[in-house]
């Protein structure tokens, strides 16, 4: 039998593209509705999709003290939109993102625990360490932990929580670490392991150096599922589907492409000539990210000699390292197959451009050829989370 394709949808805010919230199919102001989480779980399920993840942020959206005026990307607690979810679904996964940083261990037990049992064995953590140097003050703590002792810290804090559940309250682990640090704790840690991999060949990559770390920390590399970002537009040709998401991207005018960028970049860069050149100095000696990602980050941009309006709208049309398809749903089906077939990965973590109309179309359009190729189930096989994705019990 064919691998079979786990189909993962990560629902943040309106959509993955800035100017999402923008386009005439989108709902902006229906994700603060309970009505709104309602029809994202039934289409979901209907698309026969493994689990829904949302993310979290412990700070404030902005840069450098200001909030973006139009970026419209609500960060709405994840386990209360999927409890909601959970009532009105009975098969989809739930997947939370929730730090080890700054929840101590009780609160995660009895949080999850009670996801997991409530929804009947759905639930899912993703678990992170938080990396935005903004969210310490907001705990009383002037800096961030360094990384290393974060992933320590959260290695502990994941060993005491498995060690307080029981089996009908213990979630899916989920990592999404990219760093040597980050891929380790996923290694040792993860049942399921969200990356972004433009193309086949960084998915490959990703995928060998994970299953060659998780055989070396003494798992089976075959009970970890690999899912990387897919972010899609889909027409009816593929000229056709360039021209949408040429349209999408034409809705971020300017000023939000650099307001996204300065999120991005976490230093705020609105005062700044969008014709004048990138402001590196500036922006090194005043971000609170870390500086040599940052300067990598820039040194393209800036020896190509891009002024700052260009470069914040080429910054908006490559969503963090993800693969963007822009065609056919046929293309699209065939493209997944051949990402499987070629061990780059174990299914696709869904990113739809906006909300909810081209989850939609993905539904509607992608999940029937993958279930005519044999590459996609046409029913559940059980009732959890692990049943779903093939994993022990």
């Amino acid at each position: 039998m064919s691998a079979q394709i786990h189909l993962w949808a990560f629902l943040q805010g309106i959509g993955h593209y800035p100017s999402g919230w923008r386009h005439e199919d989108a709902d902006p102001a229906g994700v603060f509705t309970m009505d709104y989480y309602r029809k994202v779980g039934a289409l979901a399920e209907r698309g026969m999709i493994d689990a829904i993840v949302y993310g979290d942020q412990l700070q404030s959206r902005g840069a450098g003290g200001r909030t973006p005026e139009r970026l419209a990307m609500p960060t709405l607690d994840p386990v209360s939109l999927l409890a909601a979810i959970g009532s009105v679904t009975r098969h989809i996964g739930l997947v939370a993102t929730v730090s080890t940083t700054y929840n101590d261990v009780p609160e995660l037990v009895e949080r999850f625990g009670t996801l997991n049992r409530i929804t009947g064995g759905r639930a899912g953590w993703n678990i992170v360490t938080t990396a935005h140097p903004a969210t310490a003050p907001n705990f009383g703590e002037p800096d961030l932990p360094d990384k290393s002792v974060r992933y320590s810290h959260a290695a502990q804090v994941v060993s005491d929580c498995c060690d307080a559940w029981d089996a009908a309250s213990r979630p899916v682990l989920v990592q999404a670490g990219q760093s040597g640090d980050g891929r380790d704790f996923a290694a040792r840690t993860a049942e399921a392991i969200f990356c972004p991999a433009a193309t086949i060949e960084a998915g490959i990559a990703f995928r060998s150096d994970l299953r060659r770390r998780i055989a070396e920390a003494g798992r089976d590399p075959d009970g970890v599922r690999i899912m990387p970002g897919l972010s899609f537009i889909l027409a009816d040709s593929e000229e056709a589907a360039i021209a949408k998401d040429e349209a999408l991207l034409a809705l971020a005018d300017e000023a939000l492409c650099i307001e996204y960028l300065s999120e991005s970049l976490c230093f705020d860069l609105t005062s700044f000539d969008p014709d004048g050149p990138i402001p590196e100095a500036d922006i090194l000696a005043g971000t609170l990210l870390p500086r040599d990602d940052i300067a990598r980050a820039l040194a393209g941009p800036v020896s190509e000699g891009l002024g700052l309006g260009a470069f914040a709208a080429r910054y908006v049309r490559t969503p963090r390292g993800h693969n963007v398809f822009r065609g056919t749903p046929e293309k699209l089906a065939t493209m997944m197959i051949e990402w499987i077939d070629a061990g780059a990965c174990d299914g696709f973590t869904l990113q739809p451009a906006y909300m909810p109309g081209e989850l939609a179309l993905f539904v509607d359009q992608v999940v029937p050829i993958l279930q005519e190729r044999g590459r996609l189930r046409r029913s559940y096989s059980g009732t959890t989370l692990r049943a779903t994705l093939g994993l022990p019990e």
